[in-house]
């Protein structure tokens, strides 16, 4: 006769560490390492940096001696070093990352704000869907151009986000946030700061696919409540807070680059417990950054004008032009899967038989899809979706990149 053994409460919690500490790739010798590189934030950017999250919530008027000193550490003194050590906050998790792009500054401005555009479209490998709830109404483009030194422009509004799978987990999620588009003229230097805060605790965490290299930007989304991590689709997690400040400006040695300093905290977690580590926080925004800067350095990307034409021509779409327009995309996410380590599961291929495994993506999901797959195109990163089942997306391609 065999004896059935229980762990103790003990052993449970342990086991249950360090499945938390495989699922997140908490690896303690690397998690010394790179705390041990990193430097103390100044006191004074540490204040600038909590003030400015206030202000998001309180839409206070901010005063240029609010951020002057952030000002001029993004400017001198960030990318100096690969680390800054970020305190904890609110008790979510902080990180540091900064990087520089070869594109000048008033052109990154330009696409990203560009008022016909998604806020969401040149951030495809972190945000599925990004939408303004109270939009701006000012033209941000041309209010940065018009920026009179020791200008501070203050831009509020509201939006709503659904980011792109966690590498790791599988997990996404659907929150709320406010933001503030502060545009500063200080010393002759412009900068743009971006300041967001989310407002209520996101939807419970579903499970979603990362499908081959993630830089490739290819994505599944499930309805299903969970994580894909294999031992972990039994959790209901959530992102109960996360809050950022990004700086742009030009680069002070080369005016055709731009420096972009990023401050991140993320409260993550499930059963009230925040799971998230500095590294977690940071790899998210290098994750960010590799996609931004991959867009922003090609030649290949599209002017604004055919950004336009291509948003308009897709926001009229109703869902059966769009269930036209992506059948082919389904044929080759059914094709990708079977060679895909987690799509190729059971439960993954089930859903990829039905008629529509798209059936539950809203229009705006599926409107953002195609967006994403005509970016992938234009700037040459292979494509799940072809063109030339439209007509109007396929003209606006060179004629060299149409489709046979």
């Amino acid at each position: 006769m065999t004896r059935r053994r229980t762990l103790r409460p003990a052993f449970r919690t342990m086991a249950l560490a360090l499945m938390i500490m495989a699922a997140f790739s908490l690896h303690p010798q690397a998690l010394w390492a790179s705390q041990s590189m990193e430097k103390e934030l100044p006191e004074a950017v540490s204040t600038s940096l909590a003030t400015l999250v206030q202000r998001v919530q309180d839409r206070e008027a901010v005063m240029l001696v609010n951020a002057i000193p952030l000002l001029d550490f993004a400017k001198n003194t960030a990318l100096s070093r690969d680390n800054w050590k970020v305190e904890d906050f609110m008790e979510a998790t902080g990180a540091y990352f900064g990087y520089s792009i070869a594109s000048p500054v008033d052109r990154i401005v330009k696409y990203l704000y560009h008022p016909e555009l998604p806020p969401s479209i040149f951030h495809p490998s972190v945000v599925r869907v990004g939408k303004w709830d109270e939009g701006p109404s000012e033209d941000i483009p041309a209010l940065w151009q018009d920026l009179h030194e020791n200008a501070v422009v203050a831009v509020y509004g509201q939006e709503t986000e659904e980011n792109t799978p966690d590498v790791t987990t599988g997990g996404y999620y659907t929150y709320h946030a406010d933001r503030l588009i502060l545009l500063i003229n200080h010393g002759g230097e412009k900068y743009l700061l971006s300041i967001s805060k989310q407002r209520d605790q996101s939807s419970v965490g579903r499970k979603g696919v990362v499908i081959g290299d993630d830089a490739d930007w290819n994505y599944f989304y499930t309805d299903e409540e969970g994580l894909t991590k294999g031992g972990l689709g039994w959790v209901n997690s959530y992102m109960f807070d996360s809050f950022s400040v990004t700086v742009l400006s030009a680069d002070k040695s080369d005016p055709e680059r731009t420096q972009h300093v990023m401050f991140k905290w993320v409260r993550a977690g499930w059963s009230g417990m925040n799971m998230v580590r500095s590294g977690h926080v940071r790899s998210g925004c290098e994750r960010f950054s590799q996609s931004l800067i991959k867009l922003m350095e090609s030649d290949r990307l599209p002017d604004i004008e055919t950004f336009q034409s291509m948003t308009r021509h897709v926001r009229a779409m109703d869902r059966r032009e769009l269930s036209r327009t992506l059948q082919p995309y389904i044929e080759k996410l059914r094709e990708m899967s079977a060679e895909d380590t987690v799509l190729s599961r059971r439960s993954f291929q089930r859903m990829l038989a039905e008629d529509d495994p798209l059936e539950h993506y809203s229009d705006y999901a599926l409107k953002s899809l195609v967006m994403k797959e005509f970016l992938k195109k234009s700037i040459g990163i292979p494509a799940m979706l072809t063109m030339s089942h439209d007509d109007v997306l396929a003209s606006l391609f060179p004629e060299h990149d149409q489709e046979s």
